[in-house]
């Protein structure tokens, strides 16, 4: 009775929601908002577009196997969908804090997704009670819409539950009424087109609105007209806003369509170099628009789209053991993670999408799979594994994954990073090398940078990123935070990062002068070359440099499988008398074994590292508290933050000061006299706390060459560089 009850009340309250005055429409007349002018192109698909609802990311013709996913593979899914709205069913829809400066400081903007799952199970069910709750929610929901657009504020930086709001009204169109459908439907209409983005001049900014182009995430307000315009488009609410907004946010997805494939290159990428982005929200703006051209005109776009798979391959060689990352660029260093929960819900994606016409790809998912094992509570759009047609899991296909062994190295030339690794197991070696790239979001200034982990960091990226705070600004972006080639011009001026001073911290604090780099690009590898022994690199970063004080930087970073590094680097400045410095971060203080040699301990692993060239150089230790970050003759600690720094979000954690990932200690070697050219050569291994020492590494140099041999594994190598040119090796080997 309770329940028939909740029906009824439920039926009353959204059938006199929102029925508009006689010839009101929200159409034109959207708060004196116009449409953008008719688009120019090709639109013949338009004519594929379907009358009847649903066809926001299914149909009708799809329910059959949703509802067999949701029994079977994903019944994890479905499970969990229903008993979120089922525990809501029977309270009521509230929104505290209505008026909050952004949406981002609460979770009133998550009941669009409440509202997709509802009509969801409604769809699966066939439970009235469901059909209920979605209007329940829709009809509150639209409300809390508009009191926010009234009061010129955002919904959320993610437009993710406003699409999950509309395909809400979309699922249970079919069992509105026509006055719902005139009510309801109008009001949440003009809702969202005062949410979504028309283009510059149309309304004012919002403080915390994602306003930016198809560059960028592509997951803010400026998408959401092609949601808004294919779930009313044809209905009679406003037919001519709904087919320009259509075919302005085709527009919109077919320029980031080429940008994000043109992203991709030769081997795979992303968008962006730093995986906290690339691997985390951003690929859902291409899954949704796959998923709804599809639903809605029956167009089958993803071979037109099959660049994604470059993202798998990316996906794979980013990752690290206990699904860490290296670290590259404007991530948070509390623990390393990867976006490891959303990178679980690509692989299913590409599979899903993908994996009938490429079934290449499913042994790697697998493999990958078994790692990505942790979900977030649910997806960025919570519905999408219920479309799902298959498991990728349960899969047997004749293709094998890849032999690890038998590629070791893999160069994103979009991205700037040359990847290695032994293998990819717990005990396996990765590094990665940094040089050219096109992308600079939240890049560094970190050409010719070495990122080496073995049983933990053992060349760390030091520092982390607080939001806001000038160790951001001032330390972390800065090459001195990076193992990397300084050269200190007197009186250099560098350009500003992204970022300001915490609340309590000083305002107009000059940039450092580290002695780094001012470009964020600016470096080309030179050469590049894999042996079954060894992996060779040469890169010339020069023009990351300011031209007055530097006339060559060339870096030749050198891996002997699996775990030996040769690192030799040419350096010319303009004067003698500017100071260098090679640059080696570390997790722990290192510990001094010679003038020239120091070893490092920490997370069950260690880092033996001798400096053969120059041969009068002095090394330096500098770290510890007070000193952990120090550059330009001062430290640049993490701030303590106050409640102000954080008004509009709480999700910008940083690590406790002494967080060992972030890094507090790093090794200076600098040469024992000025001089204008120099030689910096460095060898290091990588090893469990078992790894003691070095081989022997006799030196060698005449006027034209200098060089080091050793004995490694089952090889005697002796390695020659040319002084004469700007690189050039030679790497003998001979079976011992």
């Amino acid at each position: 009775m309770k329940r028939i009850l909740y029906l009824l009340l439920l039926s009353l309250a959204v059938l006199s929601y929102g029925l508009p005055a006689s010839g009101e429409s929200p159409g034109r007349d959207t708060g004196g908002m116009p449409v953008p002018p008719l688009p120019e192109g090709d639109y013949s698909w338009m004519e594929n577009i379907r009358k009847e609802h649903p066809r926001m990311f299914l149909t009708a013709d799809d329910i059959p196997q949703i509802c067999k996913t949701a029994e079977t593979f994903e019944n994890g899914t479905y499970l969990s969908m229903k008993k979120r709205i089922d525990d809501l069913i029977g309270s009521p829809v509230t929104f505290p804090d209505s008026l909050a400066a952004t949406g981002e400081s609460n979770r009133n903007h998550e009941w669009g997704y409440r509202a997709s799952e509802a009509a969801m199970l409604y769809l699966i069910t066939g439970d009235p009670v469901y059909l209920v709750f979605t209007k329940y929610v829709l009809r509150e929901l639209t409300a809390y819409y508009q009191l926010r657009i009234d009061n010129n504020l955002n919904i959320s930086w993610y437009v993710f539950s406003q699409i999950c709001a509309l395909c809400a009204y979309d699922w249970i169109y079919n069992d509105l009424s026509e006055d719902e459908r005139d009510g309801l439907g109008q009001s949440l209409y003009r809702a969202m087109y005062g949410i979504a983005w028309h283009g510059g001049g149309v309304r004012k900014a919002r403080f915390r609105e994602n306003v930016s182009d198809f560059r960028s995430g592509c997951y803010g307000p400026a998408v959401l007209p092609w949601y808004l315009g294919l779930t009313f488009y044809g209905d009679g609410v406003d037919d001519g806003a709904c087919r320009e907004m259509v075919m302005k946010g085709y527009d919109l997805h077919q320029k980031m369509v080429a940008f994000r494939a043109s992203m991709i290159g030769e081997k795979g990428g992303g968008v962006t170099a730093c995986a906290q982005y690339t691997l985390g929200y951003y690929p859902y703006a291409e899954y949704d628009f796959i998923y709804t051209f599809m639903s809605a005109t029956g167009i089958d776009i993803t071979e037109k789209m099959d660049y994604l798979l470059g993202l798998l391959t990316y996906m794979d060689w980013v990752m690290l053991p206990g699904n860490r990352e290296y670290g590259f660029g404007d991530v948070h260093h509390y623990n390393c993670l990867l976006p490891h929960r959303d990178m679980n819900a690509h692989l299913s994606e590409l599979a899903n999408l993908f994996g009938p016409t490429h079934p290449e790809i499913i042994p790697v998912v697998q493999r990958m799979g078994k790692s990505l094992t942790e979900r977030r509570p649910y997806d960025g759009i919570p519905f999408l594994r219920l479309l799902h047609k298959f498991d990728p899991g349960a899969m047997k296909t004749k293709a094998s994954a890849r032999n690890v062994t038998a590629e070791q190295s893999i160069y994103f030339d979009t991205m700037g990073q040359l990847y290695m690794r032994s293998g990819t197991g717990e005990d396996d070696t990765y590094a990665l090398f940094v040089s050219g790239g096109v992308p600079t979001q939240h890049k560094h200034y970190d050409n010719n940078n070495f990122i080496v982990y073995k049983h933990g960091y053992r060349a760390v990226d030091s520092g982390t990123r607080p939001e806001p705070g000038l160790h951001l600004t001032h330390y972390y972006c800065r090459t001195v935070a990076h193992n990397c080639i300084t050269i200190r011009m007197p009186g250099e001026q560098f350009p500003e990062y992204w970022g300001g001073p915490a609340a309590n911290e000083p305002k107009d604090v000059p940039i450092p002068n580290d002695g780094g780099q001012r470009e964020l690009l600016a470096s080309k590898i030179m050469q590049y070359d894999e042996t079954p022994e060894y992996v060779y690199i040469a890169s010339d970063a020069t023009g990351s440099y300011h031209e007055d004080k530097a006339r060559l930087v060339m870096r030749e970073f050198i891996w002997f499988k699996p775990d030996l590094f040769l690192v030799f680097d040419r350096v010319e400045s303009t004067r003698a008398e500017y100071p260098k410095a090679w640059l080696f971060h570390t997790v722990a203080e290192p510990e001094m074994i010679t003038d020239m040699e120091w070893r490092e301990t920490s997370d069950g692993g260690a880092t033996v590292c001798r400096t053969l060239f120059p041969e009068d150089a002095v090394l330096e230790k500098i770290g510890g508290e007070g000193k952990d970050f120090w550059s330009d003759g001062r430290n640049w600690p993490l701030p303590v933050l106050t409640p102000d720094d954080y008004g509009y979000s709480k999700r910008h954690i940083i690590p406790p000061p002494d967080h060992p990932q972030i890094g507090h200690w790093r090794v200076e070697v600098k040469p024992g006299k000025p001089s204008g050219k120099d030689y910096f050569m460095n060898i290091f291994q990588v090893g469990d706390t078992s790894l003691k020492r070095l081989p022997e590494t006799p030196v060698f140099e005449d006027e034209s060459s200098m060089g080091v041999s050793f004995v490694y594994g089952k090889h005697r190598y002796t390695v020659t560089f040319d002084k004469d040119k700007d690189y050039g090796c030679d790497i003998k080997t001979e079976r011992k």
